[in-house]
């Protein structure tokens, strides 16, 4: 449009007599190349309409200029009022030598005139135009935007210039360092933003040219290039396509029509910072890590509406960028600790408790690393000790490797049976095997009934190895076993160097002496009454619970009833 005969541009504005306001946003630093009485026209058109802004170009350099120049230079920033120096510290400076105002004679015949420089945030997008600056001779440079609403409020720039912000409609719109920052609401038709913002109502210039004036009465009227391909675009946060013409708009519906934002305090913005760090540490140093996401989920949320009752409640625009990345980084390294912290510890939950229970109870635990952790609580188990007979003198009669060899195959098997039936493998205790039935099961398992199958299929592993190791010319084994339940201190016990996941009190010491009463009741397999009142509530029908009467137990005070396990129909003899 620039390299447009400048004839257009007067018939344009003798059609825009009746508008508030007219920018004309082209750049018109060169005369006329195609019509020499096209400056000389519009200048005429410019001067008749009596308030048209022009564009003046910054450029990013000093650039070197001729000595005539320099002087239509010195005269076209007369046009503009002039601060004290101390004003300086809230605008930014330019040097006058960066200006490139329109051709002399546009420029005198303009009622004002600003530059089109438009500064964008780092990220591309326009959110803080800088709308006023300094230059080094102390003249007041608005932008062209300004220009224009200065000429719409009939006002001059000194008049709106204050050191507070800018005096338009009766309110003070602040700026920081010069810039105002923007509500963006401006988009271009079809995109995808359809529903946010508003389209800036355009013409083209032909139908412009043949609109009856009236139509443009009371109005702002902004020219400038919206055509595809053109280069100049000045993306917001609602439509990356927007054109400069159309930000020059956005820019005056903020200065003259909607209600003035300004940065949140830096205070204000530090504490969101610290919060939004702080909240996903706190979360995730001191909770579950599934509560803690949900948490770090809720803090997002929280921020995200602080800051949003900060912008439509008290028209503060607070950094979302330091906040949410602040949020976000914090919670993806506390998240990726926290599962480092959490595979850690279920590769030491599956090397310590693999050797005391089966594979899918240790998954269990895994899954559950609290109940593993307790550090002794009371609860109700069944407790199994067995115990190989004569095993002393048998050690007498054969070699270390040999009885290392055997009693190895024994316990594989015998633990295999615990596994089998969920217990957890306490302990050995030389030829001994003790076994608890409880910890890591749901409250309703029957444990005693538990306890008394494993005992039994122990028995049942028993009998087949010793045909094999009578085949092998090897001696057999004999086993007692005797089972309790009752109610023991369950957990990690030991000293603080030394742990191990075990179980004390009185029912653990009950089972051990009734493996020991095994021998003088001449019985494999014996149990408590309280231990046989469970049992039998599921395994009476294929089990015999023969009263063997009441013992006494070295270092009880009151005797027990035990009784000997055997299948129904069977007879296993005595030990």
């Amino acid at each position: 449009m620039r390299y447009w005969s400048r004839d257009h541009y007067a018939s344009l504005l003798d059609r825009l007599g009746q508008a508030k306001a007219v920018d004309l946003d082209i750049l018109f630093t060169e005369a006329d190349q195609k019509d020499p009485e096209g400056d000389t026209k519009l200048a005429q058109a410019i001067r008749k309409h009596g308030r048209t802004a022009l564009a003046c170009y910054e450029w990013m350099e000093v650039r070197p200029v001729s000595n005539e120049t320099q002087a239509q230079l010195r005269d076209a920033l007369k046009r503009f009022p002039r601060a004290d120096a101390s004003f300086a510290e809230k605008v930014p400076l330019i040097t006058s030598q960066r200006l490139e105002p329109p051709i002399p004679e546009l420029m005198d015949a303009a009622a004002s005139a600003g530059v089109a420089n438009v500064n964008a945030d780092s990220d591309g997008v326009y959110r803080s135009p800088v709308l006023l600056k300094m230059t080094n001779e102390t003249y007041l440079l608005p932008h062209v935007a300004l220009a224009t609403a200065c000429l719409a409020e009939n006002k001059s720039l000194g008049e709106v210039v204050t050191d507070r912000g800018l005096k338009l409609k009766g309110r003070i719109v602040p700026l920081v360092d010069g810039a105002l920052m923007l509500q963006p609401i401006t988009r271009r038709g079809g995109t995808f933003a359809a529903g946010i913002g508003e389209q800036v109502p355009t013409l083209s210039f032909v139908d412009a040219v043949n609109t009856p004036p009236e139509k443009f009465a009371g109005k702002i009227v902004l020219v400038g290039e919206t055509a595809t391909g053109t280069a100049d675009i000045r993306p917001n946060p609602l439509d990356n396509g927007l054109r400069g013409v159309e930000l020059n708009a956005e820019i005056l519906a903020n200065l003259l029509y909607l209600p003035s934002v300004r940065p949140i305090p830096l205070t204000a913005q530090w504490i969101l910072i610290i919060v939004a760090v702080g909240m996903p540490l706190w979360l995730y140093g001191r909770l579950n890590p599934h509560i803690a996401n949900l948490g770090a989920i809720a803090a997002f949320a929280l921020l995200i509406g602080v800051m949003e009752i900060a912008f439509w409640g008290f028209r503060m625009i607070p950094s979302w960028s330091p906040v949410l990345i602040g949020l976000l980084g914090a919670t993806l390294l506390m998240a990726v600790q926290r599962y480092a912290q959490e595979e850690a510890l279920k590769r030491q939950l599956r090397r310590s408790f693999s050797v005391y229970v089966a594979p899918e109870l240790v998954e269990a635990i895994v899954a559950n690393p609290e109940i593993a952790q307790q550090e002794g609580t009371r609860r109700r188990v069944a407790v199994l000790f067995s115990d190989v007979r004569q095993f002393t003198a048998y050690c007498e009669q054969h070699s270390p490797e040999f009885v290392v060899r055997q009693i190895r195959e024994y316990l594989d098997e015998m633990t295999a049976v615990v596994d089998q039936y969920n217990g957890v493998l306490d302990k050995y205790i030389g030829d001994g095997v003790m076994a608890l039935f409880g910890p890591f099961l749901p409250e309703k398992v029957n444990l005693s009934a538990l306890a008394v199958k494993c005992g039994l299929d122990m028995m049942d592993r028993l009998a087949d190895l010793n045909e094999r190791w009578t085949a092998k010319d090897m001696p057999p084994y004999k086993i007692g076993i005797g089972i309790h339940e009752g109610e023991a201190i369950v957990g990690n016990i030991g000293a603080p160097r030394r742990m191990q996941y075990t179980a004390i009190g009185d029912t653990i010491n009950l089972a051990s002496r009734l493996q020991v009463l095994t021998k003088d009741l001449q019985a494999s397999f014996i149990i408590s009454e309280d231990a046989k009142s469970s049992a039998q509530l599921d395994l009476g029908n294929d089990i015999d619970f023969l009263s063997r009467g009441t013992v006494a137990v070295r270092n009880r005070e009151q005797p027990v009833s035990v009784y000997e396990v055997r299948r129904k129909g069977a007879d296993h003899g005595t030990s």
